[in-house]
């Protein structure tokens, strides 16, 4: 696995976004001062991210949020999460060596992080084998959270 390195200040991004073409904007900096301010394990959509910006009275256009949500995520800055809900959700790559992977309920959209090293053991064979180079494993595992149980019926039908 070939991870972007972890990053830790606002001068290697800045190196980062200037090797790439990019400068580090008063708009890009905001936003991702929003994401190093979230508790680890928090994820944002582009509209959640915009109802924040709106709270700190920035006047950022959701616009510019999903291109710069995009750009950082194509640098590995953020980590593009695809929670089937129409929309993706970003969050900071804190540690991209050590990648996790998410169990959502289909109900409430709970979100729990967990690590596996049996899935990345897997998917580095199977990339090798396949001859892939792996970019980033993401495993998404649908199910009810305990506030939501299965129903005997909905349960017994296959669902």
């Amino acid at each position: 696995m070939t991870p972007t390195p972890e990053l830790q200040t606002r001068a290697e991004l800045s190196d980062i976004l200037r090797k790439k073409g990019f400068r580090l904007t008063p708009q890009r900096e905001k936003i991702l001062d929003l994401f190093y301010q979230l508790p680890e394990g928090e994820h944002l959509s582009a509209e959640e991210l915009q109802k924040m910006l709106r709270t700190e009275s920035s006047d950022i256009s959701l616009a510019t949020s999903y291109r710069t949500l995009k750009l950082l995520a194509s640098l590995g800055v953020l980590r593009e999460l695809d929670f089937a809900e129409d929309h993706k959700h970003y969050e900071l790559a804190r540690n991209p060596k050590s990648p996790h992977h998410h169990i959502i309920c289909l109900d409430c959209g709970t979100t729990d992080e967990f690590e596996s090293d049996v899935i990345m053991q897997f998917a580095e064979a199977l990339a090798k084998d396949r001859g892939f180079d792996i970019v980033d494993v993401q495993l998404k595992v649908f199910a009810l959270c305990k506030q939501h149980p299965v129903e005997e019926d909905r349960s017994s039908k296959g669902h």
